[in-house]
């Protein structure tokens, strides 16, 4: 078997491989982090590896890489296939990433999905000889003593004497959402936490709450650890898809960084994972496929049908989820294949369901999720954006971490202003960064409205002064944005136009669905009072950027506004309020989900759409 040796940093790991493995699922394997967007294949340029034999490059590796990559020994891994010894060099520096886990809440109404009640039962004695369960029951319920038939489970009645008689038959009930589902000895209604969770493709939010209160006790995050079998849901789907082995490991990842995000929360409030009762999970349908083991082929092709779609109770050892076992994990009804319950929980948060006016609500990622609508009607679609805002298939993109570039802006001598994540020395670019750097390239003029990068000769008078950031990279133009001295890496960082074609297929595709849901609703822009940019992307995107580039009509730039993470906030509402959990049923019951790939006119609207914004 071939042997590989990894340097990273100080540290070397020697391990042996199947003969003809991919070097990225070798790595992988291993427990090695690599940028895998498109899961090995050879699409994005993001798995690169410095590999010190001599290992011939593939027609896609040259594709992406430059000739300095070449002399260097750069590969791109998915593309190497591993009959060899191989001595490899990685770069393992892992930056703090930007992850937007601000959730808008006001004032819940009505009660929380969890209530503990303290009960000072009667002691038993020779004139009260009831049973334990008829003297638990009768705690609760006095009309329904006798009622024939219980559904105790036995491990529950194997539990209860010694739980009443512990405290001397001081008990604490626990009441989910209705429903019974343990007991407690003593008093312990002050421990009554509860979690609502938000799982995005790129991020995980998590954020904890006192039940009694309503306060907020502690809130974690991180990026979604399955990115590294792609950025998209479908690239996650063909490898969950490929067999039992794949689909459990797609859920145990998950699950994982679910238990890791609770321990985080336990830890920074000072409680127990046992004082957690309940959980409530927001996700793109796919994600809960995953997060749930169930099969998800389906979802990926038409007509794109998942295997659920209603909200589900379940208890925490259904996930191993490290709670209270006496608790419950709700997860949040979704609507479509494509629009899951992190759009119903933005609808719910942000009350645009209740409003006499017509709101927007528009959540870009990898997928472009959009609902229009008032307290009459609610449509949605889904567009596949792709993950291009995700820095994802641009040359010099990348997650929104540490020294991304996150915004571009002409300074008052005509030069561009660079603007990072945490101020740090430029690494690469975010998806606000390029919306930003290409509405500046359209108004400087050194790009056109079709998204082609001018030739020298071709810039207007006011534009020469950035001739010098004209380049071309592996023979195609591109616009320099940083030079290499200036960057972390001491490489120049640009906008190619391969980059700019990305940008446009996914601001056409947006912009296509917007246009289409007006247009069913027989309405125009001018009736829309409210649009709410949920989700990371909305939070940092220029809105006088979008706009520039088409992506939003221009005609809705003063009532546009981020709502930071609507699905987290949604899955926070239905945690402290079981009224707000039968809402959100309502709500995915209600929206009414136009499949795109079905209608001509939207085949119409993306081509229309392709074109950047003239009046700039």
């Amino acid at each position: 078997m071939p042997k590989i040796s990894v340097h990273t940093g100080n540290e070397n790991k020697i391990f042996h491989v199947p003969e003809g493995i991919s070097l990225s699922d070798a790595l992988k394997r291993q427990g090695f982090l690599l940028e895998t967007p498109c899961n090995g294949k050879g699409i994005c340029g993001k798995c690169r590896v410095l590999i010190h034999n001599s290992v011939p490059y593939t027609s896609e590796e040259k594709t992406h890489l430059s000739p300095s990559d070449i002399n260097k020994g750069v590969h791109l891994s998915c593309m190497v296939k591993v009959y060899d010894n191989l001595e490899i060099s990685l770069n393992t520096d892992q930056r703090n990433s930007s992850i937007v886990t601000d959730a808008n809440i006001s004032e819940t109404i009505g009660r929380p999905v969890v209530r503990k009640t303290f009960v000072n039962l009667p002691r038993p004695s020779i004139s009260d000889q009831r049973s334990d369960d008829v003297r638990f029951i009768s705690s609760f319920n006095e009309n329904n003593l006798y009622s024939g038939f219980q559904s105790f489970s036995l491990s529950f009645l194997r539990e209860l004497p010694d739980i009443l008689r512990e405290k001397d038959f001081d008990i604490t009930i626990i009441d989910i959402s209705g429903s019974v589902t343990g007991v407690e000895s003593g008093n312990t209604v002050s421990k009554n936490f509860g979690v609502a969770v938000d799982i995005g493709t790129t991020t995980l939010a998590a954020y904890l709450y006192d039940l009694n209160t309503g306060k907020q006790m502690a809130v974690s995050s991180k990026l979604n650890p399955q990115k590294k079998y792609g950025a998209d849901v479908i690239s996650r789907i063909e490898y969950s898809s490929k067999g039992k082995e794949n689909q459990a490991e797609m859920a145990l990842i998950i699950r994982n960084a679910l238990n890791d995000l609770i321990q985080q929360l336990v830890t920074a409030a000072g409680i127990h994972h046992t004082d957690i009762y309940a959980v409530t999970l927001s996700g793109n349908t796919t994600m809960l496929h995953l997060l749930l083991e169930l099969p998800s082929a389906n979802i990926a092709s038409a007509p794109f049908i998942p295997v659920l779609l209603s909200g589900l109770t379940l208890k925490p050892c259904d996930l191993e989820l490290n709670i209270n076992p006496k608790g419950r994990l709700f997860v949040l009804p979704s609507v479509s294949a494509y629009i899951g319950s992190d759009t119903t929980a933005a609808v719910l948060s942000t009350g645009m369901h209740k409003n006499t006016e017509i709101s927007l609500l528009i959540d870009i990622g990898t997928n472009g999720e959009i609902v229009i609508g008032n307290n009459s009607f609610l449509y949605a679609c889904s567009t596949a954006a792709g993950p291009a805002f995700e820095g994802a298939n641009i040359s010099c993109g990348i997650g929104s971490v540490d020294g991304a570039i996150s915004a571009v802006s002409i300074a008052d001598n005509g030069t561009l202003k660079i603007d990072t994540i945490g101020g740090y020395k430029p690494i690469g670019i975010c998806g606000s960064g390029l919306i930003d750097a290409v509405a500046c390239m359209l108004k400087i003029g050194v790009m056109d409205e079709t998204g082609r990068i001018l030739d020298d000769e071709e810039l207007p008078d006011n534009a020469k002064i950035y001739s010098n950031r004209l380049i071309k990279i592996n023979n195609q133009k591109a616009f320099l944005l940083v030079r290499a001295s200036n960057t972390i890496h001491g490489e120049n960082i640009y906008i190619s136009q391969k980059d700019i074609r990305e940008l446009q297929n996914a601001k056409a595709a947006i912009a296509a669905g917007i246009n289409i849901l007006i247009d069913e609703i027989r309405s125009d822009v001018d009736d829309i009072k409210n649009v709410y940019l949920s989700g990371g992307f909305g939070s940092f995107i220029n809105i006088d950027s979008a706009i520039t580039i088409g992506l939003l009509p221009k005609d809705l730039s003063g009532r546009t506004k981020p709502v930071g993470n609507a699905a987290g906030a949604g899955a926070i509402y239905t945690l402290l309020s079981a009224e707000n959990l039968s809402d959100i049923c309502a709500i995915a019951k209600q929206i009414k989900y136009l499949e795109l790939s079905a209608r001509l006119d939207f085949t119409y609207q993306y081509t229309e759409n392709m074109f950047f914004g003239s009046d700039i």
